[in-house]
Formats: structure tokens, sequence, C-alpha cells
């Protein structure tokens, strides 16, 4: 293998491979869409963490309630957009 050659196969640093972070937990699916459409619109990326059965099953999203996830290095920007959210 040629030297550098990994080194170009990404341009992913070492802190982009972090574990995700939560950066909000809801009770329901549809909080949890629209705080990742919101996130969405300032370009990050999110997951719903724990999805059982698509949302449909809600005494699993009760106890703990659904959590939304990032990518470690959109952590600190996610929560300071979602803490800008109006709460309900």
């Amino acid at each position: 293998m040629r030297p550098g050659y990994l080194a170009r196969m990404s341009d992913a640093t070492p802190e982009d491979h972090r574990e995700p972070v939560i950066v909000a937990t809801y009770i329901d699916q549809g909080e949890a869409e629209i705080a990742m459409a919101k996130l969405r619109a300032f370009g990050i990326e999110s997951f719903i963490l724990n999805q059982a059965e698509g949302g449909t099953l809600p005494t699993v999203e009760l106890p703990l309630g659904i959590a939304v996830e990032v990518k470690a290095a959109d952590a600190e920007d996610a929560f300071q957009i979602l803490s800008d959210s109006p709460q309900p």
C-alpha cells in the first residue's frame, strides 16, 4: 500500500468517529421528529434512538422517551439549537 493512501480515503478526523451524543429526549415520536427537522434545517444530521416498531408501541416510548442523537462533533451546536426552541 502506498504511504498516505488511507489518509486520502476519507476526510474524516478521529473526532468524527466518537460515540454519538443524545441531545434531547421527548415523550412522543412527533416531538422528536420536530427536533430532528429543526436540526436538519441547520445542517445537522440526527437520528432517533431506540425506535421500536416505528413508534407504534407507546408502552416502549413512555418509560425513557424518544431520544434524539447527533454526531459528537455536532453535539454542542445541537444543544444550542434545541435549547432555543420554545417549550410547550
